[in-house]
């Protein structure tokens, strides 16, 4: 008897022992293993959430996900801040160097932002690669630039859906630049094998290859692009010519078709063609030797002219003396000798005898060079 309540006495200081040790350090467990050696086992706690945890352990750990913080339990000071000088050194406070191959990848349909950047740079000794499942967009409030400097090195932009560039103006290619595939216009149409692109107020468009035409008749009665049966399915366009030949000797009537209506203009022939104003030559006495300038008696009536329309200029155009040649078709040759025209206009000429009214006329014509 006295020998198993020594034995009790001894199972009972032990048992005290243990609850002794327990209370100091409450988050390790003395236990008896299965060889009857006692183990201490630690059982903290790991709590991630946006309160304080409950009746904390001597080194608990809680993830404060309230602040992003990570902080430990200390039985006299309370749940204290980890700071480590590790954690503060990353891509925002230190450089570094990459060692290997690294990945950022997103799930759930997150996103990576720079914002605020005074500028972003991307360097490569290699190569640069940008993909997109959907689409590619870039934007510059100011300027854009992607350029490659290397000799005979080339910019590729790729995507599997869409790229697009916009920019608030305007997008210059500056250098020769080379299409291998179909260039689409406003209607996202490719064109079709001979049309070509114009301009319209929205951007370009894919049209017919229209070529300009010359439509000649020589009937009367259809002389004019109104009155004329035009083929079936014809539409003129811009600089279509419609010209009326007359018989042989006499100038065509030429229409153009211009800012949507056909309107005549002069034939070449005669438009080069005209007649400067009466020139009266004094001839109330003989000699020989006597000029007169042609192209000044021209230009000093077409400058100062005697009196003209309402809204019209105060001179009339003229031509240089060097862009005209000078013609008289007809003269009286009992009154008049004419030796010689420069290319000024100087005309030589003598009087022979005195008409019955002291002047003679002579048929002046200028053409136009």
């Amino acid at each position: 008897m006295p020998k198993d309540i020594k034995h009790i006495k001894i199972f009972i200081l032990t048992f005290a022992l243990i609850l002794f040790t327990f209370s100091i350090n409450a988050q390790e467990v003395r236990v008896i293993d299965n060889k009857g050696t006692i183990q201490t086992v630690n059982n903290n706690t790991v709590t991630t959430s946006t309160t304080v945890p409950t009746n904390p352990l001597e080194n608990d750990v809680w993830f404060d996900t309230t602040n992003s913080q990570i902080k430990i339990y200390d039985t006299v000071d309370g749940w204290k801040l980890i700071t480590s000088t590790l954690a503060s050194q990353n891509i925002y406070t230190s450089d570094g160097a990459l060692t290997a191959n690294r990945k950022l990848t997103g799930i759930n349909n997150f996103g990576l932002t720079f914002e605020n950047l005074t500028y972003f740079q991307l360097f490569s000794n290699n190569s640069i690669q940008v993909f997109s499942d959907n689409t590619i967009q870039m934007n510059a409030i100011n300027n854009m630039q992607i350029s490659s400097t290397g000799i005979g090195s080339t910019i590729q932009l790729s995507s599997a859906s869409t790229i697009q560039l916009s920019a608030p103006s305007n997008i210059m290619l500056q250098s020769p630049t080379e299409f291998n595939n179909t260039l689409l216009d406003v209607n996202n149409s490719a064109g079709t094998s001979g049309q070509i692109l114009t301009s319209t107020s929205t951007g370009v468009e894919w049209v017919n290859n229209q070529q300009n035409t010359v439509t000649k008749t020589s009937n009367s009665s259809t002389s004019t692009p109104a009155t004329y049966s035009f083929p079936v399915g014809y539409t003129p366009i811009e600089n279509d010519f419609f010209i009326y030949e007359l018989t042989s000797g006499e100038h065509s009537t030429i229409y153009i078709y211009n800012n949507g209506a056909w309107e005549q203009i002069a034939p070449t022939k005669a438009s080069r063609i005209f007649y400067p104003p009466s020139i009266a030559i004094d001839a109330s006495t003989t000699g020989s030797g006597r000029t007169i300038n042609l192209y000044t008696q021209y230009t000093a009536q077409f400058n100062s002219p005697a009196i003209g329309s309402t809204s019209a200029p105060a001179t009339i155009p003229t031509y240089n003396a060097d862009e005209l040649y000078y013609y008289v078709t007809d003269y009286d040759t009992s009154i008049l000798t004419i030796n010689s025209i420069d290319d000024s206009g100087l005309m030589t000429y003598s009087v022979d005898n005195i008409p019955t009214d002291d002047n003679t006329i002579i048929n002046v014509v200028f053409v136009v060079k």
